[in-house]
């Protein structure tokens, strides 16, 4: 009778462990997600906030937008350090890092020290407080993403400036960038995915058409990847683009792009194409042959993305999580320059 007690009380301990491993493997996949998903669904009314406006300015730098947490601190430290490290010295940079309330000082500390390597640059943080509060979020995105939408009030004395996202390097100045002629359109960027006319099959054409109609998006003819934008200022705060901005995050609340849907669905009709060296997305290399990006660009544009890029846009495979990322040692270069090298390199560890 103990054997047979003692088989039994095995059996439940085995099948407890493997529901505990199970259940672990779970919660470590699909935790997040999960999570996200619950708060979208229980979240109130988006708040559209007031946030800390721009201190620092004069009319002879060049103004850089960035927003960043606490997570992707070290990422944002090589970022700026590609940005400085190819800047031309004689051109300076003013440089506002659209922060959570919550960032840490230590962090803080961790950016701005980049200013005693580099002189030609001014770091400013600047406080997003309760901005996009109750926003839609994802498993990989929190309200930072929105708060590029807010750059036009923040900088309220510029008349323009050129976003970047922290998932980029720079390997040139941005001098030409800053220059670039958009004519009286509100944004500029470079071509997403989006336009493309390729699709793998019938479900891939029929979910992009949904992506569409659920954004109100006249056409992906001017579809743009967010990631680098260059802002038409003076031309938004005139026509008050934050408010057709606000009016759609209100009408929808779950974009699946999140400001990427925004900014494209807003500023239709607004939108100027920059050449695709300004944010060559890596994740385009993989279908080089099958032609279904390069056909997104001319022949000239394409092969300058690839041979000279200006900003390089690590869309997608991340170099500091996927060892297979496309030029995954341009990103760590930059990293080994950076007053953090040892720490990126025993929290990542993706390459040699």
């Amino acid at each position: 009778m103990n054997t047979l007690k003692r088989k039994i009380w095995y059996v439940f301990l085995v099948i407890f462990v493997l529901f505990f491993i199970v259940g672990t493997v779970f919660v470590c996949m699909f935790g997040p997600k999960i999570y996200a998903k619950l708060r979208n669904l229980t979240r109130g009314s988006i708040v559209w906030g007031v946030p800390d406006k721009e201190q620092r300015f004069s009319d002879t730098d060049i103004p850089i937008v960035i927003t960043t947490d606490d997570a992707y601190t070290l990422q944002t430290v090589v970022m700026l350090t590609s940005l400085l490290e190819s800047s031309n010295d004689e051109n300076f940079y003013k440089i506002d890092i659209l922060i959570p309330s919550e960032f840490s000082k230590e962090n803080k500390e961790k950016v701005s020290n980049l200013q005693n390597s580099y002189k030609n640059c001014d770091i400013e943080f600047i406080d997003m407080k309760d901005c996009f509060k109750n926003s839609f979020i994802s498993k990989h995105f929190s309200e930072v993403v929105y708060y590029r939408l807010r750059i036009p009030t923040v900088l309220e004395t510029r008349k323009r400036c050129i976003y970047v996202d922290v998932d980029t390097i720079v390997e040139k100045d941005l001098l030409e960038l800053y220059r670039y002629d958009m004519g009286n359109n509100w944004v500029a960027g470079v071509a997403d995915s989006g336009r493309s006319v390729f699709y793998k099959n019938e479900e891939e054409r029929k979910k992009r058409e949904d992506y569409k109609k659920s954004i109100d998006l006249k056409s992906f003819d001017q579809y743009i990847n967010s990631g680098v934008l260059l802002l038409n200022l003076e031309a938004i705060r005139e026509d008050k683009v934050e408010d057709k901005f606000k009016t759609f995050l209100e009408t929808h609340r779950d974009p699946m792009q999140h400001d990427q849907s925004t900014i494209n669905s807003s500023c239709y009709g607004k939108i100027c194409s920059l050449p695709f060296k300004y944010n060559a997305q890596m994740y385009m290399f993989f279908d080089q042959e099958e032609n279904k990006f390069s056909s997104l660009f001319s022949e000239k544009d394409w092969n300058e993305g690839w041979n000279d890029s200006v900003i390089i846009h690590y869309a997608g495979e991340k170099p500091w999580s996927d060892p297979s990322t496309y030029r995954i040692e341009r990103w760590w270069n930059f990293a080994r320059k950076t007053p953090y090298w040892k720490e990126i390199l025993k929290k990542f560890r993706t390459t040699k």
